[in-house]
């Protein structure tokens, strides 16, 4: 995942005034480049929030109508879980996405040339077609993690696996009943992580713990539109777990402290949420600290959701899921940073957009 920090200006000399977008993919041993092939419509979206990044695009023109059959070998490469990277930016071009064909679209009609439709898939999406139990023992929950990842690695639908530090609950990991993917999302609410796919590498971490912006935006400049919601709803003041040690005997946790982001909170910002709590049984915890961890991750899951909202830019290839945004503004309205939960990057014949969403639990 690229931990870099840019500033609009270093990228705009980069790119040389983000002038002539152009993409490249590659399918199978193919390459296909925007600049000899017609790609009407190329979108790629990432995402930070445990569902699957993908990519879809449309290939005109590359059919031989008089020998009937696809160019260069396209149709011996169109198969699904062949290889697909795609890489955008100008003449200087980025790495934004590493999966697999999941899904192809042959149209053949009279009113104009065969065209292809194509849709990726990355390596958590793999996941989401395994379910075969697992019994962790004594094994550590990020080695159980990395073990879970790997799958996809050796499947050749992922590069490299990167998993955070992990606090270990005493309680041994099952796993019934539930695909890959719906399991390590269960685990990332559990260690208050973030599950994701950037590049190739999947990766199971404490994203949101990060405070350092990916780029900052500057309102009315070089941000094209912006919208940020702020909502009390579903918002409390504490969480408290509660659970039984190994002797049975109840035990609990409480916290009532946001421990991601910058500012004030909901309750903080609402007094009266301060009273609100949310309170919960689990089987997984079996000391009062993990009571207490347990409580943190949901609390600053919950926080997560009391800004959100969404905003476009023109097209920057470094703009990633799992970063935070800095929006520089004198509005404080509009000034703050934000965690990017989705990032699309759509070329078209129009020019190159990067459009987000976003979420913060203070304001």
């Amino acid at each position: 995942m690229d931990t870099g920090v840019y500033t609009y200006t270093g990228l705009s000399a980069q790119y040389n005034g983000f002038i002539a977008p152009a993409s490249e993919i590659v399918i199978g041993s193919i390459t296909i480049q925007s600049n000899e092939y017609l790609i009407p419509e190329l979108d790629v979206d990432l995402a930070a929030d445990g569902t699957a990044s993908g990519c879809s695009f449309t290939l005109d023109g590359q059919y031989d109508v008089a020998n009937s059959r696809w160019k260069d070998e396209l149709g011996k490469a169109l198969q699904v879980g062949a290889k697909l990277i795609v890489r955008g930016g100008y003449e200087k071009k980025k790495e934004l996405f590493y999966g697999f064909i999941d899904d192809y679209t042959i149209e053949m009609n009279s009113s104009g040339a065969p065209r292809v439709h194509i849709s990726g898939a990355d390596g958590l999406a793999y996941l989401m077609d395994l379910r075969e139990p697992y019994y962790g023992g004594q094994e550590k929950a990020a080695q159980i993690v990395r073990k879970i990842l790997n799958k996809s690695v050796s499947a050749g639908f992922a590069t490299s696996v990167k998993v955070g530090q992990l606090s270990d609950f005493e309680t041994p990991i099952v796993k019934e009943q539930v695909d890959d993917w719906k399991f390590l999302n269960m685990m990332a609410q559990r260690h208050g992580a973030t599950l994701m796919s950037s590049d190739g590498e999947l990766i199971f971490d404490k994203l949101m713990e990060s405070s350092s912006p990916v780029l900052t935006l500057t309102h009315n400049t070089n941000l094209r539109s912006f919208t940020r919601r702020v909502s009390m709803a579903h918002q409390v003041g504490f969480v408290e777990i509660w659970g039984r040690d190994v002797n049975q005997k109840a035990i609990k946790g409480v916290v009532n402290s946001v421990s991601v982001g910058s500012g004030k909170s909901a309750a903080q910002v609402v007094g009266s949420l301060s009273s609100a709590g949310l309170r919960e049984y689990s089987e997984f915890v079996r000391t009062e600290e993990e009571c207490r961890i347990l409580a943190q991750n949901r609390l600053n899951g919950i926080a997560m959701g009391f800004v959100s909202g969404e905003g476009s830019c023109i097209g920057i290839p470094e703009l990633i899921a799992g970063r935070y945004l800095k929006i520089d503004s004198p509005d404080p309205t509009v000034n703050g940073q934000y965690f990017l939960t989705k990032v699309r990057h759509s070329f078209t014949q129009d020019g190159y957009t990067t459009s987000f969403e976003f979420k913060a639990a203070k304001i």
